[in-house]
């Protein structure tokens, strides 16, 4: 019989509905290998179209199309052909039901939830096959699968590594739903930091190439190759911090710190090569970039809706 079934946006793995007409906390056998339906999804932008995945009691089926991703997860011995049948009807009726930009714009897990009460009427329908005589030819179906066969998974391609070594099923994290954390836009303040940074960063990378070219063997009265490296080492912590606004990162604030800190270590080794109006612009480049990331914060998360 047909257990569960899941359908989410394949390129970030947020679901968009579910089924939601049982509760699997009296079963653990299905709570514990539900995670494998979210794992495969997640693994859906670098998998075919059309996989299938045996597990001790279970097996997984998936299709993709138009950037959506229908999972079932039916006992083990139920007919492949009629799982893949369940799907396309799934699929058929999702595509039907909500136009393509308001999926590609949800942002909620599981925001069509309401197709919940179709993915029921189906799995009822197909949880008695005798009922799907009239409109399933099992037949053709098990031809179809035949010339073009869904693609095998083993759990060695949803299951996480760490170090090389394949971590244990009852020992998995926690699986997260829907996009990872993102950062709020970015102000027109912070691009006009940004912009400042990059001029400075290129001429950073002038100054230093042409510093090295210097003899240290000449009288000093400007620029060495010693310099040549500050000026070098400056425009690529400089270009560290601009990295660190744009995008986020689990150190993000400790490591703009230390990178605000370096920055005015090398201003202070350059010294007694640049004017006080030039450190200014420096120095105010380096505290308006590192305020800007320090200001641009995580966006709200939404809720997280457990099916």
């Amino acid at each position: 019989m047909i257990v569960y079934a899941l359908i989410i946006r394949s390129n970030d793995g947020l679901p968009l509905s579910a089924r939601t007409d049982f509760s699997d906390e009296v079963n653990k056998n299905i709570k514990d290998n539900k995670k494998y339906v979210k794992m495969v999804g997640n693994k859906a932008p670098q998998l075919p179209d059309k996989c299938i995945l045996q597990l001790k009691d279970y097996t997984i089926y998936m299709i993709t199309s138009l950037g959506v991703s229908y999972l079932v997860m039916t006992e083990f011995h139920y007919p492949a052909a009629l799982a893949f049948s369940f799907l396309n009807d799934l699929m058929k009726e999702f595509i039907q039901s909500y136009e393509p930009n308001k999926v590609y714009t949800a942002r909620r897990p599981y925001q069509f939830i309401e197709f919940d009460s179709y993915i029921h009427k189906t799995r009822q329908a197909y949880n008695k096959p005798q009922h799907l005589a009239s409109r399933v030819n099992l037949a053709d179906l098990n031809t179809e699968l035949k010339l073009r066969p869904p693609y095998q998974l083993s759990l060695t391609d949803v299951e996480p590594y760490v170090n090389g070594n394949k971590m244990l099923s009852n020992h998995l994290p926690q699986l997260g739903v829907g996009p990872p954390p993102k950062l709020n836009p970015i102000t027109s303040y912070a691009w006009v930091a940004i912009c400042f940074s990059v001029l400075l960063i290129l001429l950073g990378l002038y100054r230093g190439f042409i510093a090295l070219h210097k003899s240290s063997l000449e009288e000093y009265d400007g620029p060495s190759p010693v310099h040549g490296f500050i000026y070098l080492l400056e425009s690529l912590f400089r270009a560290f911090q601009v990295h660190l606004l744009i995008y986020n990162s689990k150190y993000r604030i400790l490591e703009s710190w230390l990178c605000t800190l370096i920055l005015f270590l090398c201003i202070f080794f350059l010294w007694e090569l640049r004017d006080p109006s030039q450190h200014a612009v420096f120095a105010i480049s380096t505290i308006a970039t590192h305020i800007c990331t320090l200001t641009r914060k995580l966006q709200v998360k939404l809720p997280d809706y457990h099916v």
